[in-house]
């Protein structure tokens, strides 16, 4: 009886390691995988082209790029990599085209062209002329944040497009002689040291990513004061020339006891030009101030309680 109660007890003890290894295992493989995203993917299939333009959590809009193959593409060269990296994918993607000379030159042009405004910024391709390039260059991302997008003018009727996300120079899987001389370098791998177009920025405190191919971009920012555990905020958006207009202002507290959550929305402001937010503490209110067409106007919110 001892002998068979010593042989239970020390293969419970034996399951119990193994249990504790088996979900310690699992834990890790969940972590590897949310940081890393697992496995790269990779495909010299131009076939996908299309589809992989269009995944989510890419952080470029691939402006550069052709949205599809024109029919007058006589020849091409094809690569991606990708893993959802946590926070920011790992991406390279090549592509090099050789098209007929009504394609190339309606790329040059949709090159020439290409730009995306916010508000009253319009920000265009950057041209580089062989100075960081061996090649003639249009730049929508360089030095970004670990980040380039550009497209090269490699040879007759032939542009080559590259875009590549914490990527190194030894890990590329095209000729490197494509990357610009400064290709990661120290001084470009510090956090915003560089150009992208995809960023617009409404106010010196506040930068905002767009991530599209879209043209005009709607510009939204939004400005708060709180008071205990209420938050006034004032949404506004960029317009044309350049101002920040309101497009409603809310009132929102929180319950920390309940969680119960409330919201006011006040959108008589809608459409009036923003200038500044103030808090008045002692007497629990947010005052708005803004113009209502030349005339300067303020407007106070009492942050007590909620209207029912």
């Amino acid at each position: 009886m001892n002998r068979k109660l010593k042989k239970i007890g020390k293969g419970f003890f034996i399951g119990i390691i193994v249990a504790i290894l088996t979900l310690a295992t699992a834990f890790w493989v969940l972590v590897y995988l949310f940081f890393t995203g697992g496995p790269a993917k990779t495909t010299r299939d131009i076939e996908k082209y299309e589809e992989l333009l269009a995944r989510p959590h890419l952080q470029t809009g691939y402006i550069v790029f052709p949205e599809k193959l024109p029919e007058g593409t006589l020849e091409t060269d094809f690569y991606d990599y990708y893993r959802d990296t946590w926070n920011s994918p790992t991406l390279q993607t090549y592509l090099r085209c050789v098209y007929d000379d009504e394609s190339y030159l309606a790329e040059l042009t949709r090159l020439e062209n290409t730009s995306k405004t916010y508000g009253n910024k319009k920000k265009m391709l950057l041209r580089d002329e062989k100075q960081k390039f061996r090649y003639p260059a249009y730049i929508a991302v360089e030095n970004a944040a670990h980040k380039y997008e550009y497209a090269l003018l490699t040879g007759k009727n032939e542009i080559t497009y590259i875009c590549t996300s914490f990527i190194y120079r030894e890990d590329v899987e095209f000729n490197p002689d494509y990357l610009p001389y400064d290709y990661m370098t120290e001084e470009g791998r510090k956090f915003g040291s560089g150009y992208s177009i995809y960023y617009g920025s409404v106010s010196s405190d506040s930068i905002s990513t767009y991530y599209t191919r879209d043209t005009i971009e709607e510009v939204t920012d939004a400005h708060l004061c709180m008071i205990d555990d209420s938050n006034f905020v004032v949404r506004v958006r960029l317009d044309e020339q350049g101002r920040e207009m309101i497009l409603e202002c809310s009132y929102y507290t929180v319950d920390y006891k309940t969680f119960d959550e409330k919201e006011t929305l006040y959108p008589e402001l809608k459409g009036m030009q923003y200038l500044d937010l103030t808090a008045d503490y002692e007497n629990r209110s947010a005052t708005v101030t803004y113009l209502d067409g030349a005339e300067q106007k303020t407007k106070t919110y009492p942050l007590k309680d909620h209207e029912e």
